[in-house]
């Protein structure tokens, strides 16, 4: 009977978790990837497999096996990484970027389709309204989205893709539009850029199974269980949503828009209905996601502020200022916060795999090494995006291996793994204390 109370639970965390990561952005992304695929789909979903889906659920896991808060896994590398990279990401990242541009897309792609002439304002006080209902109190919240939530987004998900894999209306290209689709959904699944999510709100889910009563290795089994289950569910979704992309090769060019292919696709499998049933879905996948990252940025900063801003305060800030930075619009938006993604990407890659083999570590150098090596090559990415008249300068570093393809970070970062792993070699491993907040030797 417990086991199958862990697994239920687990399973209710599981689809919290898929609900996360399933943004408007998860949505429209996979049919464009199906129709540049075209009758090499199959491939394209697989790509979106490895490293939109099971390289963000890694992110968490990465955390669960290296001491269950992301505190002890990046306190390896440096005491304040945590605090810096996480204070700059939920602030810009987070604050800034995924809570507004949910909102805004809920209006711009869910609601003004069926309401031209509703004010974006009305959408936002409502968004709002229902978001910060949800993330009052903070225990439930994992409970809430995975319970409430989350089934009616799948549910609403499973009537669209059902008849749209049974009764398909078009028929893939015979050609790809790209010359690997492997390489390409892997390439664009990376750029989605989930992994921070995995990492950052970790805790947040590994938490609410310790809430529940279990004990420290019922809940590291559990989420194991419950990233298997999201990445169950998100790979069910998004290859029914790449094959339904695929089917766009017989309505539209390869050039069309996200947004544009997919609720076109919607309306030709179920006409009218399907635009109600396309602004519902957008409108939960944007509320889950805001939830549970809300819910985070504010234990985040109730925690940084050591307790003397309580959390609904921290909650109420977090949504009036997503109701006036949402008004600035998607495109506004999104601006600003790839540059911080640039650079924050490669060393939680870096975060990801040491942690998932943390066990294999000899010493905390690996991690300096790879980490801030890691962190230069995406400051360096970051700068070639906010100046590309310098592209000639960056253009010198094709020399290294995997540049051209993005990922000019890896050779060195475990080049430099292995010569500060060795300098290293007679010292202890330092594990951050979740209690009195110092780093301690040999102390996880």
């Amino acid at each position: 009977m417990e086991n199958k109370k862990l697994f239920r639970d687990s399973a209710v965390v599981g689809l919290a978790l898929f609900a996360t990561f399933f943004g408007a952005g998860n949505l429209v992304f996979p049919p464009i990837v199906g129709m540049l695929s075209g009758s090499q789909w199959g491939m394209g979903a697989f790509g979106l497999l490895l490293t939109a889906i099971i390289l963000p659920v890694l992110g968490m896991i990465a955390v669960n096996n290296s001491g269950s808060d992301v505190r002890i896994l990046f306190g390896h590398a440096h005491k304040n990484f945590y605090t810096i990279s996480c204070a700059l990401g939920w602030f810009f990242c987070s604050l800034g970027s995924t809570i507004p541009k949910v909102a805004a897309t809920t209006h711009e792609v869910g609601i003004k389709p069926l309401l031209p002439n509703l004010p974006i304002e009305v959408t936002l006080i409502v968004f709002f309204a229902i978001l910060y209902f949800f993330c009052r109190q903070k225990g439930e919240v994992i409970d809430k989205v995975g319970k409430y939530l989350t089934p009616l987004l799948v549910g609403i998900m499973a009537i669209i893709l059902i008849k749209g894999v049974a009764d398909p209306v078009g028929t893939p290209a015979a050609t790809p539009s790209v010359a690997n689709p492997l390489s390409f959904a892997m390439h664009q699944g990376y750029l989605i850029g989930d992994l921070t999510l995995g990492l950052m709100a970790a805790n947040l889910f590994i938490r609410s199974l310790k809430d529940k009563g279990y004990s420290e290795k019922d809940s590291k089994k559990g989420i194991y269980i419950a990233g298997l289950v999201c990445i169950c569910v998100m790979f069910l979704i998004y290859t029914g949503l790449t094959y339904i992309g695929a089917q766009g090769a017989s309505f539209y060019d390869a050039n069309v828009d996200q947004t544009k292919l997919l609720s076109g696709m919607v309306y030709n499998i179920f006409g009218k209905t399907g635009q109600v049933l396309f602004g519902l879905v957008v409108a939960l996948a944007c509320l889950t996601t805001g939830v549970s990252v809300a819910t985070a940025i504010a234990e985040f900063f109730q925690d940084f502020f050591k307790n003397k801003i309580s959390y609904n305060t921290l909650l109420l800030i977090i949504c009036v200022a997503g109701v006036i930075l949402a008004r600035m619009g998607v495109a506004k938006i999104i601006i600003f916060v790839v540059p911080i993604f640039y650079t924050v990407y490669p060393p939680f890659i870096v975060f990801t795999f040491l942690g998932l083999f943390d066990r294999f570590v000899p010493n905390d150098g690996v991690y300096k090494g790879a980490v801030f090596t890691a962190l230069l090559f995406g400051f360096i990415d970051a700068l070639a995006f906010i100046f590309p008249g310098l592209s000639g300068v960056f253009a010198h570093l094709a020399i290294i291996p995997l540049y051209s393809l993005g990922f000019g970070w890896v050779v060195p970062s475990v080049i430099m793994a292995i010569v500060v792993g060795c300098i290293y070699r007679n010292k202890p491993r330092m594990y951050f204390n979740t209690e009195t907040g110092v780093l301690e030797a040999n102390a996880k």
